[in-house]
């Protein structure tokens, strides 16, 4: 993983890229926790390029023998990049929306849309637990744990709508 960071500092350091505003002072490419890998740079058609076809993860994978599955990999715009939005999508094949440990990751606060992932979970819950012959007062104990611990869970980490 060594290898791997300092290859993409030696890419953030090539001719055409553009670090991402917040990145530039640290001079931050790319953030590791276990097997996932996070890179940011500005939605800049040579920042990706470089990034993704003259990628430090190919070098990565030539050496090492270790690939990127790109089924699993996704890509987050921040602001008003709409017209370059389609093309950097198009570079890899990079997927929206960008998820991680199962919580959906966005620049901007999340919509009534994105938040359908907890109503499904808390609604399936729901379902199973309607199978079961449950007297009230194990209903009122599996809501007030299981449903509003879910719930809780979402507001500490976002703004729900």
């Amino acid at each position: 993983m060594e290898y791997l960071s300092k290859l993409f500092k030696k890419a953030s350091q090539t001719q055409g890229f553009v670090f991402h505003s917040h990145c530039k002072k640290m001079g931050l490419t790319h953030l590791m926790f276990a097997d996932d890998l996070i890179i940011f740079s500005k939605a800049h058609l040579p920042s990706l390029r470089i990034l993704a076809l003259r990628s430090p993860a190919l070098y990565f994978t030539q050496c090492s023998g270790l690939r990127a599955n790109m089924e699993k990999s996704s890509i987050v715009f921040g602001g008003d990049c709409s017209h370059t939005h389609q093309e950097c999508l198009d570079i890899r094949g990079f997927t929206e929306p960008f998820r991680y440990l199962g919580m959906p990751i966005t620049a901007n606060m999340l919509t009534k849309g994105e938040c359908r992932l907890l109503v499904e979970k808390i609604i399936g819950k729901i379902l199973i637990w309607s199978l079961r012959h449950l007297s009230r007062a194990g209903r009122v104990v599996l809501i007030n744990t299981a449903l509003f611990g879910m719930f809780n869970f979402w507001a500490k980490i976002f703004i729900l709508p």
